[in-house]
């Protein structure tokens, strides 16, 4: 019995600690995050234009597309899963909605600008976007 008195109390202090799982936060924005070589492709004019933008991360569950469009304006967009989705919006004079897929380090975005203040034709484009 005196042997098994030491494995006990052994046993009874392992099971009266406490112990803590930490895990680490994943944000799926981070994988999209960085400095993207846009071809984007104008269905409306049928011309091809390359430009870079940037994608950040806002405070909330929102990405920023900084330079969309090669106008240097910045647009907000929602990450769900591969999902890109532009919501409707009005930025300095331009209507923009559309959406898109992440595929590893690219981006396909289809969507719609209208100039406001100019009275265009809406321009439809598809736009392949690279990080490096």
């Amino acid at each position: 019995m005196k042997r098994l008195l030491p494995f006990v109390a052994l046993l009874m202090m392992v099971s009266a600690c406490d112990v803590y799982v930490v895990e680490p936060r994943y944000d799926a924005r981070d994988r999209i995050i960085g400095q993207y070589d846009v071809e984007e492709y104008s269905e409306t004019y049928n011309d091809l234009s390359y430009y870079t933008m940037f994608i950040t991360k806002s405070g909330s569950s929102e990405i920023y597309i900084d330079n969309f469009y090669a106008s240097d304006i910045r647009v907000y967009a929602y990450l769900d899963y591969d999902e890109i989705t532009i919501p409707y919006q009005v930025v300095n004079g331009y209507e923009i909605e559309g959406a898109g897929t992440s595929h590893g380090s690219s981006l396909s975005l289809s969507y719609r600008v209208t100039d406001t203040y100019d009275d265009s034709y809406t321009d439809f484009c598809e736009t392949t976007a690279r990080r490096y």
